[in-house]
């Protein structure tokens, strides 16, 4: 009897994900004559202050041990991180951090100092060298451009110069760090990207006038530079966001929101807007969302490769007018207010950073918007998460750039998303789904493979003890892993599109975060499939997406997707099933 029920259950989810997957790649059906609801957002400030973390902040530097450890040096605070150490049940929600991980680099040596201890300072500091890049920060690329327009070789153009954070943001020669800097005259008789020396206070010219891997010439490409700053590692803004239908107490959603400047991931990388214990009408949807890797490869090589980074949060327009700001870096929009970035205005400036939240609706039911726009050396990139009243969620990754002349030349954006899906609880089951008489295949362990638009491939996590489950399907921009150029060979850079992944460390420390790729910028998630049992098991989903574009401008517009209102988008979409 049991059986029976099984097989009968296991069709009708069948019939539910063959609908589905079909509606999934074609256009949207008609809206419901179903009023629309009215969603209602609320925001209260989670995790330390930025109060708390400039206390503790202080209190390290001026500590005996980190003295020590940098006695007679020329030194810089460049990531400061915090974390817990309480490693609860991932079923639990996430709790505020604990303790705090901050990383002085030494440019005397060249070393980096790591000092760790508890926020409430109680505990003793403890203090570790290594040798790493920790990544730059607005302080640093400030004080290297005052270097720049001080050297005699720039001082004579004087305002006429106009400066800027290029790519790579730092060069090592003979083992010492250059953050680099790009200079260029109004006129456009110079352009040069140079680096700076703080171990001796000076510009360091290259061969060529910039660095192997970002060639300059006349020609550039890209929106103009508003010349504002961006964030570093560290700032305090986290917030937990519930979404309630108008009159009703019942959450239609409920999350915990971290702004890129505190989220999690590899020193000097991090993982953009994040997202942590996602519920939909009370259920666990996932654990943690966030995009740890991204990357960008040059048609034969004419610039980088470059591995870039999520922390840096550029401006954009989020209107202050009637809005809430329940923590730092967190702006709920007043309503009929819309967030705008340099994808959608093709204007560089802004007036805030962080994360704007509102609410909208361009096609697809009420939607629920999470932005921020983050930079990286002349990129700009804009990554959103869109909740929808209907529990579908749309995580969006668009792509800008400001003038330059690398952006001038084809090359594809890779972008790899890690779904943690914990689907009403952690232990789940995960099923590649296909157009074909195989539909619905399980998938008991680790594995790895490619989209295939044909066959309308995806993948389903369903809970391990119910009928609930999720659908990621790609998007029509997502491309593909292998593709370079229109008629180009294939390249394997991108590496793959989706890995099914066992979850390893705990839900403070999640222990495939930091992909061993040694020196090269691209992605290696190869190493962790491995043969380990998903079934029954907490299942993590890396989800990559591809995009070639030319002239700052995207090979992928014919298939547009109704988010982010513009160009250069792409992303999956993950829908609920029997819910």
């Amino acid at each position: 009897m049991k059986t029976c029920l099984n097989s009968l259950v296991g069709a009708l989810l069948i019939i539910s994900f063959v609908s589905s997957a079909v509606i999934a790649n074609e256009p949207s059906a008609k809206k419901s004559s179903r009023a629309t609801p009215r969603l209602v957002i609320s925001g209260t400030a989670w995790g330390p202050s930025q109060r708390d973390l400039d206390d503790a902040k202080r209190r390290t530097e001026a500590s005996r041990e980190v003295q020590s450890a940098l006695s007679g040096s020329n030194y810089r605070l460049l990531s400061f991180e915090t974390f817990d150490k309480l490693g609860l049940d991932k079923s639990l929600p996430s709790p505020p951090p604990t303790h705090y991980r901050a990383i002085y680099y030494n440019y005397v040596n060249d070393t980096v100092v790591i000092a760790e201890a508890d926020l409430a300072g109680r505990e003793r500091l403890s203090v570790t060298t290594d040798s790493f890049d920790p990544g730059v920060t607005p302080e640093e690329i400030g004080a290297g451009i005052d270097i720049v327009l001080k050297d005699s070789g720039f001082s004579s153009h004087g305002s006429k110069n106009e400066t800027y954070a290029p790519m790579p943001p730092t060069s090592y020669i003979d083992g010492e760090r250059l953050v680099n800097i790009g200079v260029r005259s109004v006129e456009g008789d110079l352009h040069q990207i140079v680096g700076v020396s703080f171990k001796r206070g000076e510009v360091v010219r290259y061969p060529n006038d910039a660095p192997e891997s970002a060639p300059v010439s006349p020609e550039s490409c890209g929106i103009p530079s508003a010349g504002q700053s961006s964030t570093g590692q560290g700032l305090a803004g986290q917030a937990q966001i519930v979404i309630n239908e108008e009159n009703s107490p019942v959450p239609v959603w409920e999350m915990l929101v971290i702004r890129p400047s505190s989220s999690s991931g590899r020193v000097g990388e991090r993982s953009g807007v994040e997202v942590r214990d996602v519920k939909y009408r009370g259920k666990s949807v996932m654990k943690r969302g966030h995009v740890p890797i991204l990357n960008v490869k040059y048609i034969n090589n004419a610039c980088g490769p470059f591995r870039d980074w999520q922390y840096s949060e550029g401006p954009f327009m989020a209107p202050a007018e009637g809005a809430t700001n329940p923590a730092a870096g967190i702006r709920i929009l007043a309503e009929g207010q819309i967030a705008t970035t340099s994808v959608e205005t093709r204007n560089d400036f802004g007036n805030f950073q962080g994360v704007a939240v509102y609410q909208q609706d361009v096609g697809n039911g009420p939607e629920v918007v999470m932005v921020s726009e983050l930079n990286a050396g002349w990129y700009r990139y804009i990554m959103e998460w869109r909740f929808g009243y209907d529990g579908t969620i749309r995580p969006r990754f668009g792509f800008a750039s400001i003038t330059s002349s690398c952006v001038c030349a084809p090359r594809n954006h890779h972008v790899y998303w890690r779904f943690d899906m914990d689907v009403v609880q952690p232990q789940n089951k995960a099923f590649r789904m296909e157009r074909g008489r195989k539909f619905l295949t399980p998938l008991n362990t680790e594995t790895s493979f490619l989209r295939s638009y044909g066959l309308n491939r995806a993948v389903l996590v369903q809970n391990g003890a119910g009928d609930e489950a999720y659908q990621i399907v790609p998007g029509l921009n997502d491309s593909e892993a292998f593709f370079s150029y229109p008629g180009g060979p294939p390249d394997p850079y991108g590496h793959g599109d989706f890995w099914i992944l066992r979850f390893q460390g705990t839900a403070s420390d999640p222990g495939e975060l930091d992909d061993p790729n040694g020196s090269s910028s691209a992605a290696n998630i190869a190493p962790w499939v491995n043969g380990e049992s998903i079934n029954d098991q907490d299942v993590v989903i890396w989800y990559a997406a591809h995009q070639y574009r030319v002239d700052d401008a995207s090979f992928a517009e014919r298939h547009k997707q109704e988010v982010i209102t513009g160009r250069h988008v792409v992303g999956p979409e993950l829908r609920p099933v029997r819910w």
